[in-house]
């Protein structure tokens, strides 16, 4: 970390998560409050949610594919752009019917542009040092992640403070966001020749490749087990433990100390370590985590294993966006990042699908399921013996 950070142009970019998930994250713990406030259905509430996710994930592989023929900048603040029109949006809503315009708005952005950043520091850093840059901007990222909900909660406490007038801070800040974007960062990725957007020399080898084919399978599986723990972990906290709203709402704090903690480390001490280990053994605490969860009975027990998933997650989005960063080139990064990411967003909302098995058998068996889905993402590194160098 302290090596990159040295560097004036990776330090710029860093800057770019630490500012948009702070002002991001303000607002959202109160969305769905907003959704309510302003009359919307539960419906409505699910398709404000789930509308613009879904339409990254369909978008996210040809933002990637663009972002390698046009340039990572022209698609950052094409993304940013989209974003801050939706929080506009968002901030004069009178309406439920204004907020699922917002999300589809933000479905354009095209899934967020973080894999594009991801992309960016690969473009100018060395092999060696992709691990220390990648977790350098996952570290500022979750920095942000702490202090946005601080902020917001802040904010909220003081008199006549609303969550629309939270929201129209949010827009304002985006406008010196954007600045920043147009002003500090630069293009990182050199010129082709190639003129078509898809270049099936550069991406058939890439989807060819064992070691990438295994990397989305690992990627489906263990975000399909965590979303798992994530979703049922607090009902199980609120209905079977009876634990109160404010305990239930504290897991997430443990959570995010296990995430810093381990990105921390992965941009520092880590780095000398060889990474298909610890990359094994954060899908493994992964699995432990969901097998645990149903047999601990008290909150200190749960704000342990919020904690332990903090540091599985944290070491999985990391290692994962290496191991694909160097199996691919300055032609494909975009789009093998963009592809890891669909694969990583599809495991989340799948879970959809345990519905009907938590209704007829209880949360033991979605907690045993999301187990049994970690483990079974350890098999294509296992099998198949891929093993990205350090």
């Amino acid at each position: 970390m302290f090596r990159t950070i040295r560097d004036p142009q990776l330090l710029r970019i860093y800057i770019i998560p630490l500012l948009t998930v702070t002002t991001g994250s303000m607002t959202w713990a109160v969305s769905v409050l907003y959704a309510l406030d302003l009359g919307a259905t539960l419906l409505e509430v699910n398709l404000i949610t789930t509308i613009q996710s879904t339409m990254s994930i369909l978008l996210m592989v040809p933002f990637g594919l663009l972002s390698d023929r046009l340039g990572r900048r022209p698609m950052v603040l094409y993304s940013r752009s989209l974003i801050f029109l939706g929080i506009l949006l968002r901030a004069l809503a009178i309406n439920p019917t204004h907020l699922l315009i917002a999300a589809f708005i933000g479905g354009f952005s095209g899934g967020g542009f973080f894999p594009v950043l991801i992309s960016m520091v690969c473009d100018i850093v060395s092999r060696d040092d992709q691990q220390e840059a990648i977790s350098t901007l996952f570290f500022f990222s979750s920095i942000g992640l702490v202090i946005g909900p601080i902020l917001g909660s802040a904010l909220l406490i003081l008199p006549g403070i609303t969550i629309r007038t939270l929201y129209q801070c949010v827009a304002i800040s985006q406008v010196g966001v954007l600045l920043y974007l147009y002003t500090q960062i630069r293009e990182t990725k050199a010129p082709i020749a190639q003129r078509t957007l898809l270049n099936r020399d550069a991406i058939v080898p890439l989807l060819s490749a064992p070691i990438f084919q295994g990397l989305l399978i690992t990627a489906f599986l263990y975000f399909f087990s965590r979303s798992i723990l994530n979703t049922y972990l607090p009902i199980y906290a609120r209905l079977d433990l009876t634990l109160s709203d404010a305990e239930v709402a504290s897991l997430a704090t443990f959570r995010s100390l296990g995430i810093i903690l381990i990105r921390f480390s992965s941009a520092t001490f880590l780095t000398r370590i060889a990474q298909r280990p610890i990359f094994l053994l954060g899908i493994t605490l992964g699995g432990v985590v969901s097998f645990l969860s149903p047999f601990v009975t008290t909150y200190l027990s749960l704000c342990g294993v919020m904690f332990l998933s903090g540091l599985s997650y944290g070491a999985i989005s990391i290692l994962g966006n290496v191991f694909v960063a160097r199996s691919a080139t300055a032609q494909n990064r975009g789009v093998a990042t963009s592809l890891y990411n669909v694969a990583s967003s599809t495991g989340n909302i799948t879970k959809i699908v345990t519905t009907p098995l938590a209704e007829s058998w209880g949360l033991l068996s979605v907690f045993i399921l999301g187990g049994v889905s970690a483990i079974v993402a350890l098999l294509p590194s296992l099998i198949r013996r891929y093993s990205p160098s350090s």
